[in-house]
């Protein structure tokens, strides 16, 4: 039997990936791929979901399983706080690279560093960092440990992540789009006014890509951040075949100076 391509999904907070390019992660675990989303940051910690009283914790875990169980996937959420992630990042390092290291991916998606969300920034540069060291910084030997052979990053809010210009989109289906839906669905109990604006979020941005590219399709977009050019072929597209298009760049307008 063929091995598993192993996918992480590395996303700031519990209902980061469902929230935003949640398409993008059902294709993958609809191919065969294992994906695995990590989210480092506890979504317990904003206020209005603290706010809600004992055991809120607990209630926001369990969405969280089931949303990532929608879209096929694995999921990981760890304690650190929304607002305090740099404080802890000495550790969170430590513990990141521990995981790559254990799961091993072969891709890796992760936030565009220019992002408004300052969680979103500190996840970036951390994961952006950990991914190629994570054998110098653990204490035990890892020369088995080579790194994901792609990564690249997923579009946050249009709002949110800026000079984002993808490279490929990733066309959706009625059966991805399904799965993303019922995934969202599953925060209502803890961010009730929050869900139809996540859904409407990724609805509208996969409209315009696939607008963009006059895909038959809405699509998902993702930036291509190497670590190298694989010169025999993008891993990504033999997985996903013909969901994966390229970005059409003649749409968008640059000077002389290569600037948008």
């Amino acid at each position: 039997m063929k091995e598993q391509t192993k996918v992480l999904i590395v996303g700031a907070h519990h209902e980061e990936i469902e929230a935003e390019c949640p398409n993008i992660a059902a294709a993958l675990a609809l191919a065969g791929c294992r994906v695995t989303i990590l989210n480092p940051v506890g979504g317990w910690n904003w206020t209005f979901i603290r706010s809600q009283g004992e055991g809120v914790r607990e209630r926001v875990l369990a969405d969280a399983a089931a949303a990532a169980k929608e879209l096929g996937c694995e999921k990981v959420v760890w304690d650190y706080p929304v607002a305090q992630v740099d404080r802890h990042k000495p550790e969170l390092i430590d513990r990141m690279a521990e995981f790559l290291i254990g799961l091993d991916p072969e891709i890796v998606l992760m936030h565009w560093p220019l992002d408004s969300h300052a969680d979103h920034r500190a996840i970036a540069q951390t994961t952006r960092h950990v991914l190629y060291t994570a054998a110098n910084i653990s204490p035990d030997d890892h020369p088995e440990y080579r790194g994901p052979r792609e990564i690249y990053a997923f579009q946050t809010g249009v709002s949110q992540a800026y000079h984002f210009i993808p490279d490929l989109l990733v066309k959706t289906d009625s059966e991805t789009m399904a799965c993303a839906d019922r995934a969202v669905a599953c925060f209502v109990n803890t961010a009730q006014e929050y869900v139809p604006v996540w859904r409407k979020n990724f609805h509208t941005k996969a409209e315009y890509w696939g607008n963009l590219a006059d895909a038959p399709s809405p699509a998902e977009a993702l930036k291509f951040l190497g670590p190298k050019l694989p010169l025999d072929g993008f891993l990504l597209k033999k997985i996903l075949g013909d969901r994966v298009i390229s970005t059409p760049f003649d749409r968008f307008f640059y000077n002389q100076d290569f600037q948008l």
